[in-house]
């Protein structure tokens, strides 16, 4: 239990208010409380029950029910596709490309000097904000990363540590996760990024990730 003080004298209007948070920190409210109370005011921390208790005026406590409201609420939730890619030399298969290949893959050919693109693996999860993934994907790749929203940027959101890994043996024949990508992107919501360059077991060949995200809206 933690007791922070605006100011020791107690006015006779004053009340005694508790908030329960539920997706918030109590120790982390302080910093947003302290500057809305007048100079009687006081705050209460319980970190074991995550709630918070305020004395001061009937104005002050309802801007803080405010405050709180706007601040104690779930974190973002985010949808990430992720496409893995094997580029070769090869000539380009028939078809069309698929829809979030449309117009990346010339940029790559023009950019790697790659003439065609084989899909190894897509994967699509859904994950909130500051959640850490770890996922297979396909039989061969590993992909991780942690997702962060961008307060600054709403329409951004970031894939950080990402890590694209192939699942290899030991000489013990245990499975080992062998590292071929490590970055952190940013991402543009409902636009694909491109990722790559890694190169794959054949020298002709090369990993990309085409990266896509939206922000899931709350019911």
């Amino acid at each position: 239990m933690l007791a922070l003080a605006a100011g020791s004298a107690l006015a006779a209007d004053q009340e005694l208010r508790v908030y329960q948070l539920h997706f918030r920190q109590a120790r982390d409210a302080a910093v947003l409380v302290e500057p809305l109370l007048s100079p009687g005011g006081s705050v209460l921390l319980q970190p074991s029950l995550n709630s918070i208790t305020v004395r001061d005026n009937p104005q002050v406590l309802r801007r803080v029910a405010d405050a709180l409201a706007s601040w104690d609420v779930a974190p973002a939730s985010y949808r990430v596709r992720v496409r893995v890619l094997l580029a070769s030399t090869e000539a380009q298969p028939p078809g069309k490309p698929a829809p979030l290949i449309s117009g990346i893959g010339a940029e790559l050919k023009e950019l790697f000097h790659f003439t065609s693109y084989q899909e190894v693996a897509t994967v699509q999860v859904t994950a909130s904000d500051g959640s850490a993934v770890e996922m297979a994907a396909g039989e061969r790749y590993h992909l991780g990363f942690t997702v962060r929203g961008l307060s600054q940027d709403p329409e951004r959101v970031q894939l950080a540590q990402l890590q694209l890994a192939r699942r290899d043996r030991s000489s013990e024949n245990a499975e080992v996760l062998r590292p071929l990508m490590r970055a952190t992107v940013t991402l543009l919501l409902k636009q694909p990024s491109v990722l790559g360059g890694a190169r794959a077991e054949n020298a002709n060949q090369a990993l990309f990730l085409v990266l896509w995200a939206e922000r899931e809206e709350k019911q």
